[in-house]
């Protein structure tokens, strides 16, 4: 309870602030993205290694949301700084106790990255273009739908996470029953019987979406895999992940590249 009370504290005092932010500290890639999209570029001083900055902004990325120093992280000079929603509770108290303003993105889910957008619109008073950006991750989903398998890192997108949203509005559904990032599994995999599968790999650019040889050949020769729809009408696609897949603003380019997959399936 003190935790809590204590979060609400620096939460009230980042978000209500006469003054808007002028140096922001970001220990979420997603987060580093939707602020770019708000508008916010300048007032970034510090991010991961891994967000989606420009070569030439001047952020030092210094922050390690697994290796957080509060040294490092103070000579920035940040007037708020942006936790990943798994943040170590203690390095947020640390923050805190320190003097910082926080903010913790939401809890994963479906409609996470847009609660997340309205926080972030209202920490940095750029609620009209937060508006803008929301109309963009609010678009009717499209019909259908049919299903499509994300798999990252070793894991399978279920109906819980992010990409939820990206898939609707591109008219598919994630097949897995239940559950945020379920690890890749070959039984799981054959019961969820997807009508497609698209493998994403973690690297910094963005790619379109393209049917995958070397993933083809790899399912094709599992024994429990190969005999899937997916795999034998070669419904197999990849794509790296960039900033689009990122849990923030970038879904919306993501789902726009569902969309024409969706118009490409046999």
């Amino acid at each position: 309870m003190r935790w809590f009370w204590l979060w609400c504290f620096s939460y009230c005092a980042a978000v209500s602030g006469a003054e808007p932010p002028q140096r922001i500290a970001s220990y979420s890639p997603g987060a580093t993205q939707t602020l770019l999209d708000l508008g916010s570029s300048a007032q970034i001083v510090a991010t991961t290694r891994w967000c989606p900055l420009p070569k030439a902004h001047p952020a030092v990325r210094t922050c390690d949301a697994f290796n957080p120093d509060l040294e490092t992280l103070l000579q920035a000079k940040p007037d708020l700084v942006i936790l990943p929603r798994l943040a170590n509770p203690l390095w947020a108290e640390r923050c805190t106790r320190a003097g910082l303003k926080i903010i913790i993105l939401q809890t994963e889910g479906p409609d996470s990255v847009t609660r997340d957008l309205e926080l972030l619109g209202e920490a940095t008073h750029q609620q009209v273009a937060a508006k803008a950006l929301r109309a963009q991750l609010d678009r009717p989903p499209v019909s259908g739908p049919r299903t499509l398998l994300i798999v990252w890192d070793g894991m399978m997108a279920g109906p819980d996470a992010y990409t939820t949203l990206a898939l609707q509005q591109a008219g598919f559904k994630s097949p897995l029953q239940a559950g945020t990032w379920v690890k890749l599994d070959w039984e799981l995999l054959v019961q969820a019987n997807p009508d497609a599968i698209l493998w994403i790999d973690s690297k910094p650019e963005n790619t379109p979406i393209s049917p995958s040889q070397s993933r083809q050949k790899e399912l094709s020769e599992v024994i429990v895999v190969k005999e899937l729809k997916s795999v034998k009408t070669s419904q197999i696609y990849a794509t790296t992940s960039g900033s689009h897949w990122l849990p923030g603003t970038g879904l919306i380019l993501a789902s726009e590249k569902l969309a024409e997959l969706g118009k490409s399936l046999k």
